[in-house]
């Protein structure tokens, strides 16, 4: 069905894509794996019209193509999921699905009671919780990959490219997506997904494409490597299994106490009965389904949710109430979204300036900055980082997902902070940049850094934290020690208010 010959690819004179070779055969899944920066994105892109200018051929459906822009390789019969979300966040769930395709009355008038029935019939498939009349910007990132899938599906394609559809999705949605990907394969559909979850690749997949530094290295049936092996062609070394986090004595400091907090949105009840303390070092793990609240409990400790609050907190010895990010960071509390595009990074500025906009206040003498001060400091963490880069003047647009989160890392922890808020810290991130993660957060844990942690991936919190609060439907449901507990217990008290 698809056929790559000798496609290569070059950013500001940087080759990224060396003359890729291989086939794809139609009606099967495919799992891109490869570090960050292998190229795999820029493939697809290439391939969904988004880069047209490359070299070498494509064939596809047995036709030479050269897609110029993504509507014309829509035309083809190619749609793409991006990774970094691309909907409109004033416009509604039912708008973003439809765009371009609304159902019109006479006169080219949208029907818009038939855009939103539409919709809602859509989502019912997908276990949408929310009416499709709600703008999108008041989806957190998880919901939003599920509209994001939900569009592309309307799409009547032959060949569905997915960049990290799970990235967001929490353990018990990613079952939901598994099932619509078999029932389009099963209509005769290819399907090409970039995973960094290789057990995905191993659940879902027909075959496995390994690309690394920009280069072909093979395409295997997925009873044919072991995971071992995957890994080993991935990245070229091998990478430990056991736990990240050893136990040690807590600290006798406490960093942060939250007794009997409920927290009360405009739109109603965000979290309730969450109580905890944390001492220094002590990493605290938040596990939940899709809309459990994790999020929210960041957000709102940092000051960016907005929202009346019943409870006690007491951070640093000191009663406090959350205000504001700039206060936060005053106080040395910072966050790390989930939402890399959105509230992290300026996409249109460089690394430099990326890595340093939160501190240089305390790199100005008299509202003067010296830049070779700036430059140096924010050097030494990219490299302590390991941030591929060519320079740090260049755009940071041009790093591939990860290593944009570890620009993105690099920021916060120039503040030192006392307390980090960690929100999916590893999404879109692949196998070996994730160990280097986790060693950091174990680095930063025995120099006395408290730190919470979100994520969907419970195999991960079981790695890396000493306590996992576990939420459902806002509430929490259990307070438990890693070492004693388990994914299926875990489960247990996620499922318990659904």
């Amino acid at each position: 069905m698809l056929e790559f010959y000798h496609i290569s690819k070059s950013f500001s004179g940087v080759e990224v894509l060396h003359q890729v070779t291989f086939s794809i055969e139609q009606g099967k899944i495919i799992a891109l794996v490869g570090e960050n920066g292998a190229g795999k994105s820029t493939l697809m892109k290439i391939l969904a019209g988004i880069y047209p200018d490359y070299e070498g051929r494509i064939v596809f459906e047995g036709q030479e193509i050269h897609p110029h822009t993504p509507r014309e390789a829509q035309r083809l019969g190619i749609a793409i999921i991006h990774q970094e979300l691309n909907l409109i966040p004033d416009l509604t769930v039912a708008e973003n699905i439809f765009l371009g395709k609304e159902p019109v009355q006479s006169f080219g008038i949208i029907n818009f009671s038939q855009l939103y029935h539409d919709a809602d019939k859509v989502l019912q498939e997908f276990k949408f919780p929310y009416s499709s009349r709600l703008k999108v910007r008041h989806l957190t990132v998880g919901w939003r990959q599920m509209v994001e899938i939900a569009r592309t599906f309307q799409v009547k394609a032959c060949l569905i490219i997915m960049d990290e559809p799970t990235s967001a999705l929490s353990e018990q949605e990613i079952p939901i997506l598994f099932e619509k990907m078999l029932y389009l394969k099963s209509q005769g559909k290819t399907i090409i997904f970039i995973s960094h979850r290789l057990r995905e690749a191993y659940t879902i997949a027909d075959e496995i494409v390994v690309l690394r530094d920009g280069n072909f290295i093979g395409k295997y049936a997925k009873t044919d490597i072991s995971r071992e092996q995957l890994i080993s062609l991935m990245i070229g070394h091998h990478i430990p299994s056991e736990r990240t986090i050893h136990y040690q004595p807590i600290r006798e400091k406490e960093t942060l106490a939250v007794k009997n907090l409920t927290v009360l949105e405009k739109n109603g009840l965000a979290l309730k009965g969450l109580h905890f303390t944390l001492h220094e070092g002590e990493i605290l793990g938040i596990a939940g389904l899709l809309g459990s609240g994790r999020t929210e409990l960041l957000k709102f400790l940092y000051g960016e949710l907005k929202a009346q609050f019943s409870g006690e907190i007491i951070y640093l010895q000191q009663h406090f109430s959350p205000h504001s990010a700039n206060d936060s960071i005053r106080k040395r509390m910072v966050y790390l979204s989930e939402d890399r595009q959105g509230e992290g990074i300026f996409p249109h500025h460089h690394l430099q300036f990326n890595g340093t906009i939160s501190y240089l206040n305390k790199l100005s003498v008299v509202g003067f900055i010296k830049e070779s001060n700036e430059k140096a400091l924010i050097t030494s963490w990219y490299d302590e980082l390991q941030i591929k880069r060519r320079t740090i003047k260049q755009p940071i647009l041009t790093l591939s997902g990860g290593n944009q989160q570890k620009v993105l890392l690099a920021r916060i922890l120039l503040i030192q902070p006392s307390l980090l808020l960690l929100d999916e810290p590893t999404r879109g991130i692949d196998v070996g940049a994730k160990e280097e993660i986790y060693q950091l957060i174990a680095k930063l844990s025995q120099q006395g850094v408290t730190i919470i942690m979100s994520s969907s991936e419970i195999p991960e919190l079981l790695r890396t934290t000493h306590w996992i609060l576990v939420l459902s439907n806002g509430e929490q449901m259990a307070l438990l020690e890693t070492q004693h507990t388990n994914s299926q217990e875990i489960l247990k008290y996620a499922f318990s208010r659904v």
